[in-house]
């Protein structure tokens, strides 16, 4: 199986032979008394900078334009020069990155972020648009900042354009993926309405797609200093699997009984114990197997996607599906596919959650969960003497509330869907009849 860490690196150094290579970018905002102070975060690639010999060393420089736009209006623009050096046979690695700071105060709101980065002696170029959300703070009760995550926090030396309050520097990581080698990382936030001399608790943990702790710290009780105070916390994540997880962090304080949540989006892309194959494997799978993957992922395919496939020979269906997932891809900017690791969570709780007589992502539930995804709410009913077993699975905002009727119309334990009002699945009207004890199947 290839692993998704060589995948990495091929699509590394595939951007890198075009004039394109990846950098990465992230932000977080602060309160402040007037407008939000936010931080933008940068890392550029040291492999993709040209070196120039300057006496007895190399020098690297990228032209960096940083453009911010609201409703194509020009906001904020800023231009900034990254240089380096290093020594001539020095091993610059495909890991390695420049870390860049931009600060500035920008009013609520939700903007574009564009960022192109130029190689001084190449002229390569690349370019990164992204949303910036900046928030309105509430700071009249109990809040809590966005999340920096941090490749490095120390107590300042000397002041530099990474230390906060004059007594940190923390170092940002705008790149939230990790393996095994390279998957320890700090975060700093700031929490907000807070009491002097009063106890307030922050518990942090790791959390995968379907809210489970999966890591979690110690719970830190720390007497507030003042109405603000800042919190720098640790994780080590180079045991979990590959996949999605947030970083989660809860504030509680005990004088005023309020609590706070925060989460922050990182990315485990490990190179063992994968349990679902990486798309580009799919050129090792024989046709048995490629057809039962197809069974499973049909419900997420184009009607032109499933003709293609089923009139395709061995290759031609290796590479529907590749290009299946390659176009569903969420985040280009990323070495992970974020579809593909969301369908495979589905796939997994499916098949915990559901399995009975067959796989759970074969049954009702699992086609439907992976289709449209967690429902908003359930409803369940056991078997009583008015009625059978059923759940009913709630989606809001999903064209309207969308209804999903699942019922054990047998009395065999499996629950199959017998009514929803979205377009395209069975409708019954008369759903309500079926699911009462003694009614017929239809």
């Amino acid at each position: 199986m290839k692993k998704i860490i060589l995948i990495y690196v091929l699509t590394i150094a595939s951007l890198l032979q075009a004039n394109d290579f990846r950098f990465y970018v992230d932000y977080a905002s602060f309160y402040d008394q007037e407008t939000p102070f936010v931080e933008l975060y940068f890392m550029f690639p040291r492999q993709a900078m040209k070196w120039q010999r300057s006496g007895n060393k190399l020098q690297g420089k990228f032209f960096v334009a940083v453009n911010i736009y609201q409703e194509e209006q020009r906001v904020f623009a800023q231009t900034l020069a990254v240089e380096d050096v290093c020594s001539p046979g020095d091993t610059i690695s495909v890991n390695d990155f420049i870390p860049e700071l931009v600060s500035l105060h920008l009013s609520p709101g939700i903007y574009v972020l564009n960022t192109t980065v130029r190689d001084f002696y190449s002229g390569n170029t690349s370019e990164r648009s992204m949303d910036l959300k900046v928030r309105a703070f509430d700071v009249s009760r109990l809040t809590v900042s966005d999340i920096e995550v941090a490749s490095y926090v120390g107590r300042t030396q000397k002041k530099n354009k990474f230390t906060k309050l004059g007594m940190y520097d923390i170092v940002p990581l705008a790149n939230p993926e990790f393996d095994e080698q390279n998957g320890i990382f700090y975060t700093y936030f700031e929490v907000y309405k807070l009491h002097a001399g009063e106890k307030y608790t922050c518990k942090s943990s790791i959390r995968d797609l379907n809210d489970k702790i999966v890591i979690e710290n110690e719970a830190v009780e720390t007497v507030a200093p003042g109405m603000f105070d800042i919190v720098i916390d640790y994780m080590d994540v180079r045991n979990l699997k590959s996949g999605i997880y947030d970083y989660h962090v809860s504030i509680y304080d005990e004088f005023s009984g309020q609590e706070v949540n925060a989460r922050k989006r990182i990315y485990l892309t490990q190179d063992t114990d994968l349990d679902a194959f990486v798309y580009e494997e799919y050129t090792r799978l024989n046709t048995e197997k490629l057809d039962s993957m197809f069974s499973i992922f049909k419900p997420l395919m184009t009607q032109k996607e499933i003709k293609s496939y089923r009139e395709s020979r061995l290759e031609g269906k290796q590479q529907v599906l590749i290009q299946f997932w390659k176009k569903r891809d969420t985040d280009m900017s990323t070495a992970i596919n974020e579809y593909y690791f969301e369908m495979m969570e589905r796939v997994q709780y499916a098949n915990q959650h559901y399995t009975h007589f067959k796989d759970g992502i074969k049954t009702d539930r699992g086609r439907v969960l992976l289709k449209y995804g967690y429902p908003t709410e359930i409803q369940r009913s056991e078997f009583t003497g008015g009625t059978k077993s059923y759940e009913i699975w709630l989606y809001e905002g999903l064209r309207g509330e969308v209804k999903f009727v699942f019922c054990d119309i047998k009395g065999r334990g499996y629950l199959e869907l017998i009514h929803s009002n979205m377009e395209g699945e069975v409708y019954n009207a008369n759903w309500r009849a079926v699911i009462q004890a003694g009614a017929k199947d239809y």
